[in-house]
């Protein structure tokens, strides 16, 4: 039944990257021409003064080195000053994913209970962090539309996957809770 619980959390992961990958391909498509690029602005000058007349209106942005593979997200929050608890909650939730395989695999192999307990505690915070983000990005989509609508905000687009796709992930990572908390509990 651990290998069974390995197996079952390996193909969540699998899952949830997919929703990942195709949460960044959105987000790179998503920056249209209504999205400006961050301008060079020299250290002495303030950016005011370098952009023109929009600037006036608008926040100046730092400029950055533009990344293609960093999702719109993450380009908002390199440009940040401090991070969101939404940034935080799409960081560790991959991360405590991949810790808690490891701590699972430790039980797989060594068959100590103290390892699927662990495990078991990492994939609760893992799934914490998952709903956190999830809810956290609807509800930030839900603002932005609401501020701008016919759009979808600024770098907030609603998940790109299927809904198939994310009912997928939430019930591997449900059963996958169900097998772990049936392990450590001993049944």
């Amino acid at each position: 039944m651990a290998v069974a619980g390995l197996l079952l959390w390996l193909c969540t992961a699998t899952v949830g990257s997919y929703l990942l990958v195709t949460a960044v391909r959105a987000g790179n498509r998503g920056r249209g021409a209504d999205q400006a690029e961050p301008v060079s602005v020299p250290a002495g000058q303030p950016a005011t003064a370098a952009a023109g007349s929009d600037a006036a209106s608008a926040s100046p942005v730092p400029a950055r080195n533009k990344d293609i593979f960093a999702p719109q997200s993450l380009q908002r929050a390199r440009s940040e000053p401090i991070g969101s608890l939404r940034d935080l909650a799409e960081f560790s939730h991959p991360a405590l994913a991949m810790i808690g395989v490891g701590f699972w695999l430790g039980y797989v192999v060594s068959r100590d209970r103290l390892f699927a307990v662990i495990g078991l505690g990492v994939l609760l915070g893992t799934i914490c962090a998952g709903l956190s983000w999830y809810f956290m990005n609807n509800r930030d989509a839900k603002r932005a539309a609401a501020a701008e609508p016919g759009s979808t905000g600024s770098g907030t687009p609603r998940l790109a996957a299927s809904s198939r796709v994310l009912i997928l992930h939430g019930t591997g990572a449900a059963l996958t809770l169900l097998i772990a908390v049936l392990i450590a509990a001993g049944v």
